[in-house]
C-alpha cells in the first residue's frame, strides 16, 4: 500500500514536502516549495494547493463521532507533519531574539489550526530534523551533516529547485518527513537511507 504525507516548517519563509511511502516503498519526495511571506504566504499556498482538511459527523451510534481528514487537491494525506515553533531560552543563541519575524512560525501554526488541521497535525520540533552526529554538536555542525546526508542520498536541493535564493525551509520539510518516518521505524526507509 502508498501512503502520503505532508511536512511544512512555517516561518517567514515557509516550506513543504509532499512525500510518499509504502509497505515496499521507502521514503520519496513528490514535490517541494519553499515561498515567503509568512503566514499570509501559507494561507495563499494551501489556498493555491488545495490543501484542506474535512470532517464527518457521524450520528448512527449512542455517542456522535467526528471523522477527521486532511486532503491535498485529491490526494488524502496520512501524515501531517508540521515543525513546532520553540523559544530557545538558550545562552548560547544569542542570535535569537523575540522578534515578529522569530514568532512568524506561531502565526503559521494559527493558519493550520484555524483551517481545522489542529487535530492531525503531527507536531515535530526543530531539532528531530537534525538526526546526524551526536546531539552535542553545535547547530551548524549538524545542519552540514544533514546537507551531506541529503546529498548522499540524492534528496538535496537548492534555492534554484525552489525558486528562491536558498532552499534552507524546503530541506527543514524534507529533514522533517525523513525523521518522522525513521521515528516510525518505517524499515523500507531505514533499509534504503541507513543501510
Amino acid at each position: 500500500m502508498k501512503y502520503h504525507g505532508l511536512t511544512i516548517d512555517p516561518g517567514m519563509s515557509s516550506g513543504v514536502c509532499l512525500f510518499t511511502w509504502g509497505d515496499d516503498q521507502p521514503f520519496t519526495p513528490l514535490k517541494l516549495w519553499q515561498f515567503p511571506l509568512g503566514a499570509e504566504g501559507l494561507g495563499m499556498f494551501l489556498d493555491h494547493q488545495n490543501v484542506k482538511a474535512s470532517f464527518a459527523l457521524d450520528h448512527q451510534s449512542a455517542i456522535t463521532s467526528i471523522t477527521r481528514e486532511a486532503w491535498f487537491g485529491d490526494i488524502k494525506l496520512d501524515a501531517l507533519i508540521v515543525e513546532k515553533f520553540t523559544p530557545w531560552n538558550d545562552s548560547r543563541r544569542k542570535e535569537f531574539k523575540l522578534t515578529r519575524d522569530a514568532v512568524e512560525p506561531l502565526r503559521g501554526e494559527g493558519v493550520l489550526i484555524g483551517r481545522g488541521f489542529g487535530p492531525l497535525v503531527q507536531w515535530a520540533e526543530p531539532s528531530m530534523q537534525y538526526f546526524m552526529g551526536s546531539s552535542e554538536l553545535p547547530l551548524d555542525q549538524k545542519k552540514e551533516l544533514s546537507r551531506e546526508f541529503l546529498k548522499l542520498n540524492e534528496f538535496y536541493i537548492t534555492g534554484s529547485t525552489v525558486g528562491n535564493k536558498d532552499a534552507d525551509d524546503a530541506i527543514s520539510a524534507e529533514l522533517h518527513a525523513i525523521a518522522w518516518l525513521r521515528r516510525k521505524r518505517h524499515m523500507p526507509t531505514l533499509k534504503a537511507l541507513f543501510g
